[in-house]
């Protein structure tokens, strides 16, 4: 029997934005302006999820295998990340009407970021902890592989001190980065790539799979808006 899922039940939706430094040479511009436009669009595309009751909104902002491009990239993404997480907590303590009511969290290898971004990303979730309308979550040094490594380093060690009576799903959901949200009814990904990369390998064993030929600079509200309908006209079986 197939199941019918309508928008009201579509709780997350998880987002690749790739294509931005593509988007910045075909108009020749360089990567940063590339990198600084798609983070841009982060807050554009959190307001259309609010707009659809959509609780959980995760962007895939940069993975561990960015790490091995250019170090002097890598170096000026970083300062970017911390100058838009500073405008955007400035815009929150302005309580800027444009924005809803947001909660940031971070999810990934956090601590090797740069000292005075892991400042900053404390600072955001600090003050948007609170809030509840949408929650905005951020993948940084994050890889589908390091998260379940990660998760089995620590179902190891806490079974090994008592702190696990038996190794079960919900002990090891717990203990990933990003044990806390619910799965992706819905995962995006812009630029023409036809894969998922090692995002939330887990969780996105049932969700729908939306892969869009724009760069994500140029992915639009009606793009949103037709994705939404499609999911709308699924049907979703889950092996039944």
């Amino acid at each position: 029997m197939s199941q019918n899922i309508s928008d009201k039940q579509i709780t997350h939706i998880a987002i690749i934005p790739d294509g931005n430094r593509r988007w910045a040479r075909k108009l020749g511009k360089n990567t940063i302006e590339g990198h600084e436009v798609g983070i841009d669009k982060i807050e554009e595309v959190s307001k259309w999820a609010h707009e659809h009751k959509i609780k959980h909104i995760t962007f895939w902002g940069f993975s561990t295998d960015n790490n091995k491009r250019g170090k002097e990239e890598v170096e000026e993404l970083m300062k970017l990340f911390d100058i838009k997480f500073s405008m955007l907590l400035k815009k929150l303590l302005q309580a800027d009407k444009s924005i809803p009511k947001i909660r940031v969290k971070f999810y990934g290898d956090i601590k090797n970021l740069p000292a005075s971004l892991i400042s900053k990303i404390n600072e955001v979730e600090s003050y948007t902890k609170n809030n509840n309308e949408v929650f905005v979550n951020i993948l940084l040094n994050y890889g589908g592989k390091d998260e379940i490594f990660e998760c089995i380093k620590k179902v190891a060690e806490d079974y090994k001190n008592g702190k696990i009576k038996e190794i079960n799903e919900e002990e090891i959901m717990k203990r990933l980065w990003t044990g806390e949200l619910p799965y992706p009814e819905i995962i995006i990904r812009t630029s023409g790539e036809a894969r998922l990369s090692g995002l939330l390998p887990i969780q996105s064993g049932y969700s729908e799979l939306f892969f869009v030929y724009k760069m994500w600079p140029e992915f639009t509200k009606e793009d949103f808006e037709t994705i939404i309908e499609d999911f709308n006209n699924r049907n979703r079986r889950f092996g039944k």
